[in-house]
């Protein structure tokens, strides 16, 4: 007979909490689990599975209901335990779910592009080679370069980034400005520039390599342009 009764509750306590008309309030149907936990109609197995179906299955709810069951608290102040528990958890899945949103709405765009030489100056001792390309990349999250690369021809780093910042200008133009370490020779000081536009996914413009040393400071050292610019 205990048996039948202990499966006849839980039948009637899933019903209970698959219906949201039975009981509106939360609090409420946590307490209708003690009730019939501390007439031992259910066990502690059958209360955790309660309070795990109400996604409830809290070490605070817990010691609560072991503290009622103890006379420890009052009904009242047992109510009024459990609403604070139960407001606190809806805060912090609301928090959670606005953090989740604001990752899902952080807008990511990558671009990748090849840019060739247009003009080397004479300054420049290198094997750079006129039409020779170069391999662009940089990203965009939120109005800001995340990454960006700048290869030769064989895949090779060729300036290595710091801090670049990007303005955006009317008509989708922009131009992104960094400080670089020119890898193959590092002590010399060069700036980099890129003025472009965006169309559609792709990007149209040119690179300048700015020479930023004490001596010929500002002098345009190398131009790259993408195809069509």
């Amino acid at each position: 007979m205990t048996i039948y009764l202990k499966n006849f509750f839980l039948i009637f306590i899933f019903i209970l909490f698959s219906s949201k008309s039975i009981f509106a309030e939360k609090y409420l149907e946590v307490n209708k689990l003690y009730d019939l936990y501390s007439k031992e109609i259910l066990d502690i197995d059958q209360l955790n599975s309660g309070l795990e179906k109400m996604n409830l299955n809290n070490d605070n709810i817990k010691n609560l209901i072991s503290l009622r069951k103890e006379n420890i608290i009052s009904e009242d102040d047992f109510i009024n335990a459990i609403k604070k528990v139960i407001a606190e958890l809806s805060d912090t899945k609301n928090k959670l779910n606005e953090n989740e949103n604001s990752i899902n709405e952080i807008e990511s765009n990558i671009y990748e592009f090849q840019a060739h030489i247009t003009n080397i100056h004479s300054a420049v001792i290198s094997n750079f080679k006129y039409g020779e390309t170069w391999y662009h990349m940089f990203e965009i999250i939120d109005n800001n370069i995340s990454k960006i690369s700048f290869k030769n021809s064989k895949n090779i780093d060729l300036l290595k980034f710091s801090k670049p910042k990007i303005k955006l200008l009317k008509d989708n133009n922009f131009s992104i400005r960094s400080n670089v370490i020119y890898l193959p020779e590092p002590s010399v000081s060069v700036r980099y520039d890129f003025k472009g536009k965006f169309i559609d996914s792709n990007v149209e413009g040119e690179v300048i390599i700015t020479y930023t040393g004490h001596e010929e400071a500002g002098l345009v050292l190398l131009k790259a342009k993408t195809k069509g610019f």
